[in-house]
């Protein structure tokens, strides 16, 4: 029997230092288990989750979920879920746009306009969680990276 290597993804227990509620715990682990967070969003300047998403099509991978036990990066990393290409995970393209007169940012899927209160929702965080997760203290106003799906689901 071959053995798949394994995709890590790093979920947040806590909200990061840059976030107004930084510290506070998350429930990611809950919010996925009540299918409430359908999906992550990933910075993917290197093209990594394209990669590693070619080589989960190709059955070769599988996506480990995991998070810190402490703080990230200097703590062990506990186990929460396993996804294959048999449960429908998949990749998604994003762009986020947060101009001065925004009241909120704009955000495309594929190429496609997006409203953010779904992509907030699917992602487990209300809409302002989500604004100040992605644009909040001292970020950029443009982000691009990948939708990480945990399900069949895509925009």
């Amino acid at each position: 029997m071959k053995v798949l290597k394994k995709a890590i993804l790093p979920l947040s227990k806590a909200f990061p230092a840059t976030h107004s509620r930084a510290g506070e715990l998350t429930d990611f682990e809950g919010k996925i288990e009540r299918n409430e967070k359908i999906h992550t969003i990933r910075y993917d300047a290197k093209s990594v989750w394209e990669k590693r998403f070619a080589k989960i099509k190709a059955g070769l991978m599988y996506l480990a979920m995991k998070e810190w036990t402490g703080r990230p990066y200097n703590s062990e990393m506990r186990d929460l879920f396993q996804r294959t290409r048999e449960d429908g995970i998949g990749l998604q393209t994003i762009e986020m746009v947060y101009g001065t007169d925004d009241a909120y940012p704009k955000v495309w899927v594929d190429g496609k306009e997006v409203d953010i209160q779904e992509v907030a929702k699917n992602d487990g965080l209300s809409v302002p969680d989500f604004i100040d997760w992605f644009f909040g203290k001292g970020k950029e106003n443009t982000f691009e990276g990948k939708i990480i799906h945990f399900t069949k689901f895509r925009y």
